[in-house]
């Protein structure tokens, strides 16, 4: 119970004790104020009646009866008795029981009338007659006193009910006082706005006198807190950017990245997340000197934060993860919205490219992912470096999306990290557990393309599109690419056909894939059938890494090994290699090749591609989309022996 509680109960007690005193005291008073004027009334009524029967005419025993009957038929009197000189009695009135009826029997105990009595000698001159004797009925007493208990019990419960009325508003009020004197300055001296200051109380002097030192007392406590939070919160300001705060570009760290992300998932928050990686990192710490790799982290830090910010609001997150990873968590925007976005932020990373010491400008990788309210940390995460990974080992600089949604990602890259998949990719190598998926040509007899195929722990095949990114990352792709051929060979000993194998980015630039190829393809077991393999690249291989490209066909080229290209609609200008790099086919998007045919300088484009082609020798292939069979463009290429794939 509260201190102010206390104090009203306490004075409410004792204005009840006041009150009950104040009623039995007044009861008493007016008791014995009747007991007083029953027996004056006894006195004066005997006086009076022993005068009358002194009377020499009123000696008669008769006469005598007739004036005691007409005083007790007056009511006041219980008794009236007249004896004579011995004590005999010779008249008497009484009253059998007491009129008392609507006086309660407990009033009438507590109340306890003493009744009156009164005597007085009748006498004839100088002979005494008789006594009389005169007792007066208590029952009027009692019905007044009843009646002003009742009048008075009546009184006091309405000053009962109206001081607990008044103590009821006098706590209100002495709360809403005390609040305003008391709880709202000592509030304030915990309280900051937006900006981290203190939060000052209106100004005024207290309500009550007694008041006034606790106010300037608070005030003086206010005025030391806010010296103390002042620079409470500069070192805590200081704190924060030291631990969420990346000390080069001046991003957001890791830590802070993690905790937001976490946070965003427990709220059950949907969004998705952009990574960016500075593949060549390394490469331009070595070519230049530390100060100005930092001035160019910082600057192109700054820029690509204004440009989020641009995009996204104040809200949005910007992180750098380590040394050559950037994050960007997004909201969940509608689709357009957010390819635009994205798209945005990698061509703000591209125009700020740094050049190396070979001439040739640093590298980016991108990857995207979504989150959902029903993932985990380590999923979403595992997902967008999956993703990453699948950017790496293509060696473009487009944007990987892989979403929970993807059927193909197995639920194996959510659980091994990378020292677990280089364990198991050795191990496959070594014990030959390597496959090959092969599927015919649909509309070009005699072709087939092959697929890497890699049986996992639980004796599922796992398709080179899932692993090769990681085996890119561990270094190990240049070896899976090996078995690829090596099983593509064998195959071809065993058919009489065509067989299309793809090889990666990567693998291109590892001497030893080379020099290990050469030697397969130097058994004379394979002589016959390398004619009839061809070698798939990524257009981006081509424009890229060129120089290295050439060295792969220079070295393949005598042995009869063929080469095709896919994706060329995206990067056009590697066209102009067909010839010097003997392209004997590439693939064509035919959605967007139906798509360029709508302008009319798409179909120029197409005209001189399709002369390129023909020059060097090259065939097409179509890969077939959706609604494009019966587009003008299509109907014609497939007049002309286009295959689609």
């Amino acid at each position: 119970m509260s201190l102010l509680r206390q104090l009203l109960v306490s004075v409410s007690v004792a204005v009840f004790v006041i009150l009950i005193g104040v009623v039995w005291l007044s009861t008493q008073s007016a008791r014995e104020y009747l007991n007083t004027q029953l027996q004056i009334q006894a006195d004066s009524a005997v006086t009076s009646l022993a005068l009358t029967l002194s009377q020499p005419a009123n000696q008669d025993e008769i006469t005598r009866e007739l004036i005691v009957a007409a005083v007790f038929d007056t009511g006041q009197f219980s008794r009236i008795a007249f004896k004579d000189p011995e004590g005999q009695l010779e008249v008497e009135r009484l009253a059998t029981r007491l009129d008392i009826r609507g006086v309660p029997n407990w009033f009438v105990q507590y109340a306890d009338i003493e009744t009156a009595r009164a005597a007085a000698q009748v006498s004839d001159g100088w002979t005494q007659v008789g006594q009389v004797l005169v007792q007066a009925d208590p029952s009027y007493a009692y019905h007044s006193l009843w009646n002003s208990f009742l009048r008075l019990v009546g009184w006091v419960a309405a000053a009962g009910i109206l001081w607990a009325v008044f103590v009821l508003f006098l706590i209100r009020w002495l709360r809403r006082v005390l609040h305003i004197e008391v709880a709202q300055r000592l509030n304030t001296l915990a309280q900051a706005d937006s900006t981290g200051a203190i939060v000052l109380p209106s100004e005024g002097m207290p309500t009550f006198v007694e008041l006034r030192e606790v106010a300037q007392a608070l005030d003086s406590a206010r005025q030391s807190i806010l010296a103390t939070a002042e620079e409470r919160q500069m070192k805590i300001e200081s704190l924060e950017l030291e631990l969420n705060q990346d000390s080069v570009t001046l991003l957001a760290n890791r830590k802070y990245f993690i905790n937001e992300l976490r946070q965003r998932l427990e709220k059950g928050q949907r969004g998705w997340l952009l990574i960016a990686r500075l593949r060549d990192l390394a490469e331009i710490n070595r070519s230049l000197s530390r100060p100005l790799v930092d001035d160019w982290l910082l600057s192109m830090g700054q820029q690509l934060h204004a440009r989020v910010i641009e995009l996204l609001g104040e809200q949005a997150v910007l992180a750098r993860l380590n040394g050559s990873d950037f994050v960007v968590l997004l909201d969940d925007l509608p689709v357009n919205e957010l390819r635009r976005i994205t798209q945005l932020l990698r061509d703000e990373l591209l125009q700020q490219r740094i050049q190396l010491g070979s001439g040739a400008f640093c590298r980016w990788a991108f990857a995207q992912t979504n989150f959902q309210d029903d993932e985990s940390f380590s999923q979403v995460l595992a997902r967008l470096d999956q993703a990453l990974m699948r950017s790496e080992s293509a060696g473009h600089e487009q944007i990987e999306i892989l979403t929970a949604d993807d059927s193909g990602l197995a639920q194996a890259f959510l659980t091994k990290g990378e020292t677990q998949w280089r364990e198991r990719l050795e191990k496959a190598l070594q014990q030959g557990q390597f496959s090959l998926a092969v599927q015919r040509h649909k509309e070009r007899a005699g072709w087939h393309e092959a697929t890497l195929m890699l049986a996992d722990d639980g004796q599922n095949l796992l398709s080179a599109f899932q692993f090769m990114p990681v085996a890119a990352r561990v270094g190990l792709s240049g070896a899976c690419d090996l078995q690829a051929i090596k099983l593509a060979l064998q195959w071809l000993q065993e058919n009489d056909s065509c067989l299309v194998v793809r090889v990666s980015l990567p693998s291109l630039s590892q001497t030893a894939l080379l020099d290990h190829m050469t030697a397969v393809l130097q058994r004379e077991e394979y002589r016959q059938a390398a004619n009839r393999l061809y070698i798939e690249l990524d257009a981006y291989a081509l424009d890229a890494a060129l120089p290295a490209v050439q060295r792969f066909v220079d070295k393949l080229r005598p042995y009869g090994v063929n080469l095709g290209v896919r994706r060329v609609l995206q990067l056009p200008q590697v066209v102009l290699e067909f010839r010097a790099l003997g392209v004997r086919y590439v693939k064509l998007d035919a959605d967007m090749l139906a798509a360029m045919s709508s302008r009319c300088s798409g179909m120029k484009f197409i005209k001189a591609l399709w002369d390129i082609s023909q020059q060097a020798d090259t065939a097409w292939f179509l890969e077939q989309g959706q609604q494009t069979e019966n587009t003008p463009l299509i109907r014609l290429l497939r007049e002309n022996g286009i295959y689609f794939k």
